[in-house]
């Protein structure tokens, strides 16, 4: 087996085969064995949004992992599955399946067995699978398999390793410091409160804070925010029949119509349009 850090990824000039992406809403504890007997047919990443806790299990070995981790399931692994959710909040995991090569073609493992590559980067990973979900069925769906195969599909997977491997060399003093800060403002996503207060559970300033957070997660407290929102928004547009007005309170914006902007601005489309186009499907 050829295996081969993800950092390590560009200086090999590696190479990718998408076969599929599978976006999942999970309503209650469930469990997946479909390779508990035969070995996967190609490697996998495995995200999962939402407060939940995710147990692979391969022979005596057993990976958790929780809400933002990325997890890597290597092609020829048996293996079963157990998803525990931690509340009622909806939960969305989305499984990539693919192939990587070297230049000469040989195929490339990142782990020779199921392991977290990269933790605690939701929102970023977020935003990345669903870019790559929408363009692989985008694309699918007009017929154009052959730009799906070499072209917007692949870019966008590899921009997807590009997150995970930058995430997994940030050193933990970027995160260290905010610890404690961090997991009660993942716990308050839907609340208005101000930064300064998660700042000071940490006992630094809300300069100190909102620099630290930006190195771990790539982006700003508040836009972290707003993304956790507008991901539970477009699961209530999917699978509800709440008005849009509910939903904006809900998900903790006091203004309907900044919740439909900023909606807009990263889906494409208002709320309105999201839900007439999705929430027939399935």
């Amino acid at each position: 087996m050829n295996i081969a850090d993800i950092s390590e990824l560009k200086e090999k000039n590696a190479d990718a085969q998408i076969f599929e992406i599978f976006p999942e809403r999970w309503e209650k504890r469930r469990e997946f064995s479909l390779y508990k007997r035969k070995g996967r047919p190609c490697s996998a990443l495995f995200f999962a949004q939402g407060d939940v806790e995710i147990c692979f299990y391969s022979g005596d070995k057993t990976v958790s992992a929780k809400k933002g981790d990325v997890v890597y399931i290597p092609e020829g692994i048996c293996y079963t599955a157990s998803i525990e959710k931690k509340n009622s909040s909806q939960t969305v995991t989305y499984t990539v399946n693919f192939d990587l090569f070297e230049e000469s073609r040989k195929k490339l493992f990142l782990s020779s067995d199921i392991k977290i590559l990269a933790s605690r980067q939701d929102s970023l990973f977020e935003r990345r699978f669903k870019e790559l979900s929408d363009t692989v069925h985008r694309l699918r769906d007009t017929g154009d398999k052959e730009s799906y195969n070499r072209t917007r599909a692949k870019g966008e997977f590899l921009l997807l390793l590009d997150s995970v491997a930058d995430t997994a060399s940030i050193r933990d003093d970027s995160y260290y410091p905010i610890r404690r800060g961090v997991d009660a403002f993942c716990g308050e996503w839907n609340k208005n409160e101000r930064i300064e207060k998660y700042a000071s559970l940490c006992g630094i300033s809300e300069t100190y804070f909102f620099r630290c957070f930006k190195k771990w997660s790539g982006v700003s407290p508040v836009e972290y925010r707003n993304n956790l929102r507008l991901s539970n928004a477009e699961s209530l547009l999917r699978c509800t029949d709440m008005q849009i007005q509910e939903i904006s309170a809900a998900v903790g914006f006091t203004d309907p119509f900044y919740f439909c902007r900023i909606f807009s601005d990263k889906y494409g489309m208002s709320p309105k349009k999201y839900r007439e186009r999705y929430q027939g499907e399935g």
